[in-house]
């Protein structure tokens, strides 16, 4: 699924800004899609001149104009039929994965840095996923509450496999003579 897309399955909430479809971005579905400001202001124009969403400008006192968004008939309409087509295979993209991928030229030294490195980027994320979780459940429905459990057992599962193999990716270098 794209950017534009997903921005118009936000705006099918009720209207946003484009800090606001940021923010549902980072705190909703941030952990398996994402996207930056570069990516969501195009995506917003495109929706625009395709007339899926319109824009409207709140004049606010002491501070910058505000641009809300909100997602027009033709918008639900095209988001309703993007929903309905077939699920795509997922694509993985994991920093982590590239460089344990790459590790085994490393020193024995850096063969422990990686591995505590993942480690400890994965259970920030896990704690990080279960605050955000909690502070937000109770707003969530059942598919959106499924998809934050999915994430933090992904986080567990990791975890626990990268404790279980770290053993074997720590190599001592062979004695020679």
């Amino acid at each position: 699924m794209d950017v534009k897309t997903i921005i118009l399955g936000f705006l099918s909430y009720g209207e946003m800004s484009g800090y606001d479809i940021k923010q549902a971005f980072s705190n909703s579905i941030g952990f398996f899609y994402d996207a930056s400001f570069g990516a969501i202001y195009p995506a917003l124009r495109k929706l625009e001149e395709e007339g899926l969403v319109t824009k409207q400008e709140v004049i606010q006192s002491g501070k910058p104009n505000k641009i809300l968004y909100k997602i027009t008939k033709a918008g639900e309409q095209s988001f309703q039929q993007e929903i309905q087509t077939p699920i795509l295979p997922p694509v993985l993209r994991s920093d982590m994965l590239v460089k344990i991928f790459f590790g085994k030229g490393r020193t024995i030294e850096e063969q422990h840095e990686l591995v505590n490195n993942c480690l400890s980027t994965q259970r920030q994320m896990l704690a990080q996923s279960k605050v955000t979780y909690q502070k937000l459940k109770n707003g969530f429905d059942e598919y959106q509450q499924f998809c934050w459990e999915y994430t933090i057992h992904h986080l567990e599962t990791t975890i626990t496999f990268l404790e279980l193999k770290a053993p074997s990716l720590i190599k001592e270098p062979a004695y020679s003579l």
